[in-house]
């Protein structure tokens, strides 16, 4: 299907959805359990990639949770020639925004029939420019999160304006006090339009820049313990 999305007098614009190679990477959780794992999808932030990002929750591999990172389908280079990946460019955002909420929905439904797991003990983990992308899927409708886990990142306007409209989930807002790029007002700014429209939210705020510490995993691993008990 062709779609005119821009024109002039000279030139029209047009779109053409096509099938796309993605990738991921998956932790699966050490030892046997009687019951099927809970879910992470964690999204990485700006120019991260899949691989680079999961091995910040290896500490998972030793309880009952799937860990499951997609890969941006933006990709450049660093300077150093490095590869990196995004989920979002200037261009065109609401169809990025609608290609990127379709790969989510794809992943999910191929994880739950490769790998399995509780289909009631889904989180989705953002980082960054991640953060965006796992609170769109969140809030998608496609799936009831048992949890989100917002590191270092904002609340996108488009979720923003439909909040009155979602069933609440519980959220863990994460954030450096030293961050610089992404600054703490903006995680407070997070927590304070949730709690308004009556998400459980609870906050770590860190003693580090943009990133995300190991003891802060440790954090973010108990509080999804305390979800999955209560």
């Amino acid at each position: 299907m062709i779609e005119e999305v821009d024109n002039d007098d000279q030139i029209q614009i047009n779109r053409m959805p096509i099938q796309f190679s993605s990738y991921h990477s998956v932790q699966i959780p050490n030892g046997d359990y009687p019951d099927p794992p809970a879910l992470i999808i964690a999204t990485h932030g700006y120019g991260q990639s899949c691989k680079g990002f999961i091995k910040h929750f290896a500490p998972f591999r030793d309880k009952n949770i799937l860990v499951v990172a997609p890969q941006g389908m933006n990709q450049f280079y660093w300077k150093n020639g490095r590869p990196g990946f995004s989920w979002m460019t200037r261009y065109m955002r609401e169809y990025t925004i609608t290609d990127n909420l379709d790969y989510m929905m794809q992943l999910y439904e191929n994880i739950k029939e490769e790998y399995g797991f509780d289909s009631e003990k889904v989180f989705l983990l953002g980082f960054s420019q991640g953060v965006a992308m796992a609170f769109r899927f969140a809030s998608s409708g496609h799936i009831k999160p048992r949890g989100v886990i917002a590191c270092g990142g904002d609340l996108p306007p488009d979720t923003n304006e439909k909040l009155d409209s979602l069933e609440p989930y519980p959220v863990l807002v994460v954030h450096g006090t030293k961050d610089k790029t992404v600054v703490q007002q903006k995680g407070e700014e997070c927590i304070e339009a949730l709690t308004k429209h009556n998400f459980s939210v609870e906050k770590h705020f860190h003693n580090e820049g943009h990133e995300i510490p190991d003891d802060t995993v440790t954090v973010i691993g108990d509080w999804i313990e305390k979800q999955l008990s209560g």
